[in-house]
């Protein structure tokens, strides 16, 4: 967003060499306008809200210091930068009992003017800051508790006539506080043109929150996700992962309104398609709440109790709603979780040391590890385990922990997948809704070996099956097996037993 300047002198002349003088665009500026007398300079004002004003002294109908009079009265925010031929102290006197910013006696030359011109720019910078910082406190507070008192009642002066919209967005990594005005900036220079302020309000639990502010009627939700669209096309460096758009609201007073709306988008984006989501889009889903009863706990239990493990996952999707078309509410997963742990504990009458209270504070990580979710999947694979680990703790079916299941799955994908020419890592992450590196690691602290070295292995002991039963040429067993050809088979064979494929099957 650029600085816009008004000019002011009585001499034509003196406003096209002020336009010429130095390049304002490079100074982040652009001349709005230019006037040749007081009158009409506070006209302008008044039509064009300049963020400065270079204003002479001496000029017919109203002086420079007489409209600097009439600014002041009409408590105008404008920085006026005097200039004058005249170096005289009454003048230099009046000046600054009207609050002018600057004064620069005449003739001044390009680097007189820069300098005026940047510790101008810089003190406006400073004063939007805090206004902005103090808004942005004020919505945050309406966000988490409300703000009664003096400070609402003043700032409802200033926003009161706004419609408000609650945008929540994922990065790879959260905005460090030294960079909040850097993305203010960033939003003000997508969305200003459009007649929309911007607050960044900062991080939380990994993602960051805006609330735009319009003086418009409405602004139609597309105009905004194409506005979205272009940011992030525009700016990849900044790694927005997702953005998730609430709906428009009037006044202050529903602000939760469009920023519950805003989770729910984000909570249920992973049923849409793109990075970025409106709550247009998830009009779609099915909203119907959907609760459980303590029979549904019963034959949960009953379920583990009889090792019936597709029965007990068909349970947890049921019960936590989590079905292709339902909405999602993470809360709503929370409160299931709370309900059904409780029900557990109080089934089996858990007596050990860890106190509910204390297991209960998986809560915590649930939530955050829910939020990181890109996929239903993932979500149900995520609650899935929290409630294996419960039963875990409280029957003497050993389900195993997050870690034993997760390389029980690589172990049931390794061997129905070992015949894939192209089977890799990656694969099996995005298949089982898993990072990369965090599989890798999980899979070697618990096995001692790496995905690669036991996918090898059970390669070379199907192979070593279908050598024993005689009929198979090499060519086929590497075809069976994985390999992209014989020739790669028999030397990995070798490395592996020792000897040659031809000679293990005349040896056995």
């Amino acid at each position: 967003m650029k600085y816009q300047v008004l000019l002011v002198d009585d001499e034509k002349i003196y406003l096209d060499y002020l336009q010429k003088m130095i390049n304002w665009e490079s100074m982040d500026c652009e001349i709005c306008g230019c006037a040749q007398n007081g009158e009409e300079a506070i006209q302008m004002v008044e039509e064009k809200t300049p963020d400065i004003v270079f204003m002479d002294i001496n000029m017919s109908q109203m002086d420079g210091l007489d409209a600097c009079e009439v600014l002041q009265d009409r408590k105008s925010s404008v920085k006026v930068i005097i200039m004058t031929a005249y170096n005289e102290f009454s003048f230099a006197h009046r000046a600054i009992r009207l609050n002018v910013f600057d004064y620069l006696l005449k003739p001044f030359d390009e680097e007189e003017l820069s300098k005026a011109l940047k510790k101008c720019i810089a003190e406006i910078r400073k004063e939007r800051n805090y206004e902005k910082n103090q808004e942005e406190t004020f919505l945050k507070g309406l966000l988490d508790s409300g703000m009664p008192g003096k400070e609402r009642e003043q700032m409802e002066q200033m926003i009161s006539n706004y419609h408000f919209l609650a945008v929540l967005f994922g990065r790879k990594t959260e905005v460090p506080f030294s960079e909040r005005e850097r993305i203010r900036s960033l939003l003000s220079d997508y969305f200003y043109p459009m007649g929309i302020e911007s607050y960044f309000l900062g991080n939380q639990k990994g993602y960051g929150i805006v609330i735009h502010a319009m003086m418009q009627e409405q602004i139609p939700l597309a105009a905004i996700k194409s506005r979205y669209k272009k940011l992030l096309a525009d700016h990849p460096e900044e790694e927005f992962q997702w953005v998730a758009i609430g709906n428009v609201v009037d006044g202050i007073d529903n602000l939760q309104n469009t920023y519950q709306n805003a989770q729910l988008v984000r909570e249920n984006r992973i049923r849409t398609t793109g990075k970025i989501c409106g709550y247009d889009d998830i009009q779609q889903l099915d909203k119907d709440v959907t609760f459980f009863n303590s029979s549904d706990v019963s034959l949960l239990i009953k379920a583990f109790e009889m090792k019936e493990y597709d029965t007990a996952d068909s349970i947890i999707e049921k019960m936590f709603g989590l079905s292709q078309n339902k909405m999602l509410s993470f809360q709503y997963v929370i409160a299931a979780y709370y309900s059904l742990v409780t029900g557990i504990y109080s089934y089996y009458h858990y007596k050990e040391d860890n106190d509910l209270t204390q297991l209960m504070g998986n809560q915590n990580n649930l939530i955050t590890e829910i939020g990181l979710c890109s996929d239903v999947h993932q979500i149900l694979e995520i609650v899935r385990n929290y409630v294996y680990e419960v039963f875990s703790d409280c029957i003497n079916v050993r389900v195993g922990n997050k870690k034993e299941l997760l390389v029980a799955k690589i172990e049931k994908y390794l061997q129905d997948h070992y015949t894939e020419k192209s089977l890799s890592v990656n694969q099996i992450a995005d298949e089982l809704f898993f990072e990369n590196s965090y599989i890798r690691r999980v899979y070697k602290l618990q096995t001692h070996k790496t995905i690669i070295q036991r996918l090898e292995e059970i390669r070379m002991e199907k192979a070593k099956q279908l050598l024993m039963e005689k009929h198979y040429k090499n060519s086929d067993i590497a075809e069976m097996t994985g390999y992209c050809d014989q020739y790669y088979f028999s030397k990995r064979f070798k490395l592996y037993y020792g000897c040659s494929p031809s000679e293990f099957q005349m040896e056995k």
